[in-house]
């Protein structure tokens, strides 16, 4: 414990999001990941992952195309029956509604058979979507896990990294437990005493190191390097399942070492500052002064935040998904949300999502506090004021929505005339005309602008299919109807018949 109390506790305070966490996805959301991560550029991989679920939906759109076309066909011949029952029944929806039934069952018209094939299309095409969510905020945390990644590679770049042991006693028996670099496990016969090294080769040092736990003594082992450049240490429980380590600073080290770096041209304002303050509270803690170990823990802690934020930002700007003029795909195309969130929106959106890393579980918020999220973004001020978009994607997905509408009310118009006495169907399409925009709208602004590509695409993609399967489908149908039209009108001599 000797060891420990010596040296001074900055950098634990310092670190941020412990790297390897990530939300665990689904088999969909695993689809998702290889298709979009695979093209490389986030909003085409987008626009890839609808045109692949369009061709696995295609045969079953294709089909109750078909069959709604032969629908309205054997619909067409019953129009005239369905026109006088509408005068008959003009007061009594619920008769019509029963005579319609019968005339359609005796003509061989079904709505199940034109509607079975689009119901499988639409469940397919939801489930898809909830893997392709689960991947949106698997992606965007990723974003703030890789500038945690950099921001903590920046903090310890004057560190140690060692190997992780574990402690094992079996039967009286002493190990220090490890995995090599071929994966495979090894095992050091030692026996354990507070502050010895372990007899270990390389230039990074192990101390056993005893600390009191209440009325219990853990065993930690400290890792220090042997090198004075690296002035950052850690040490870790070895008797638990999964290695937490804790970071310290040697001040003596630090103090030394300090004043050695140079700023460079592209450094910043804030990150000279911080180093020039930590250089002169170096100064003062080597000239002996009493009140300057505080001093330079302070010093020092804001040094490895403003390093640690700054290489956050460079990483963010290096590998935001960005989509034209959108600046993160990830959040909506909208003027009053920004590429990086503030903390309360962040917290909001992940709030209820937990991660996990070798099977433990913990809530985003529980890793990344409000402190610790400042801290991260700290150099991303002017990320947290711009806006994300200016509504583009939206008002395109809402239009694109609103044209996919009035094609496919157009297909289904004989159908929808003849569905009530009053003609009610068709209304019902005319009112979907409005209601389905306005849920588009409410999605995508509530949404990411991840999923304004996706559903712009994709009602693209449905017109596109429509339009082309509607002209094979009226050609075809055409000639066959042309072909019954001749052999229906043809007087056929009694040895043709």
């Amino acid at each position: 414990m000797q060891l420990l109390s010596m040296l001074g506790a900055v950098v634990d305070d310092v670190m941020i999001l412990p790297t390897g966490y990530q939300i665990g996805l689904n088999w969909l959301g695993h689809f998702a990941r290889i298709i979009i991560e695979g093209v490389g550029i986030v909003a085409l991989g987008i626009i890839v992952f609808n045109l692949v679920l369009k061709a696995i939906t295609l045969p079953f759109d294709i089909y109750q195309r078909v069959m709604m076309r032969k629908q309205n066909l054997v619909m067409q011949k019953m129009q005239p029956e369905l026109e006088k029952l509408q005068k008959q029944y003009a007061n009594d929806k619920q008769m019509y509604s029963q005579k319609m039934f019968e005339l359609q069952k005796k003509s061989g018209y079904s709505m199940l058979g034109a509607c079975l094939p689009m119901i499988v299309s639409l469940v397919i095409l939801i489930v898809a979507w909830q893997g392709f969510r689960a991947y949106s905020q698997y992606a965007n945390l990723n974003i703030f896990e890789h500038m945690s990644e950099s921001y903590n590679s920046a903090v310890l770049v004057n560190g140690v990294n060692g190997i992780d042991f574990r402690y094992l006693n079996e039967e009286g028996s002493e190990y220090f437990v490890y995995t090599d670099e071929n994966g495979e496990e090894q095992r050091l016969s030692v026996t354990w005493e507070n502050g010895k090294e372990l007899d270990f080769e390389g230039d990074i040092s192990y101390v056993m190191t005893d600390v009191p736990i209440g009325e219990e003594t853990a065993k930690y082992l400290t890792v220090t390097s042997k090198n004075a450049q690296n002035y950052i240490f850690y040490y870790y429980n070895m008797t638990t399942n999964a290695v937490d380590r804790e970071y310290k600073v040697d001040c003596t080290r630090f103090a030394a070492q300090i004043g050695n770096v140079t700023a460079a041209d592209t450094d910043s304002e804030a990150s000279k500052n911080a180093l020039q303050a930590a250089k002169d509270a170096a100064s003062a803690y080597v000239a002996g002064d009493a009140a300057s170990e505080n001093a330079l823990k302070d010093a020092a802690k804001a040094y490895f935040k403003t390093v640690g934020s700054e290489a956050a930002a460079a990483r963010f700007r290096g590998d935001a998904p960005k989509f034209l003029w959108i600046k993160n795909v990830w959040y909506p195309d909208v003027s009053y949300n920004h590429p990086i969130p503030a903390y309360d929106n962040f917290e909001s959106e992940f709030r209820s999502v937990n991660v996990e890393m070798n099977g433990e579980k913990k809530s985003i918020t529980s890793l990344l506090n409000r402190d610790k999220y400042n801290d991260l973004t700290a150099a991303l001020s002017a990320e947290k004021e711009q806006a994300n978009g200016y509504f583009i994607l939206i008002v395109l997905s809402i239009g694109f929505m609103l044209l996919s509408q009035i094609v496919a009310m157009k297909s289904n118009k004989t159908a929808n005339k003849y569905q009530t006495v009053d003609g009610q169907g068709a209304t019902t399409q005319k009112m979907m005309l409005v209601v389905m925009p306005i849920i588009y709208a409410i999605f995508s602004f509530t949404y990411s602008a991840a999923f304004s590509i996706y559903m712009t695409m994709s009602s693209i993609v449905g017109i596109i299919v429509t339009l082309l399967t509607n002209l094979i489908l009226g050609k075809i149908f055409k000639h066959k109807e042309e072909k019954e039209f001749v052999e229906e009108h043809t007087r056929k001599l009694p040895w043709m018949k």
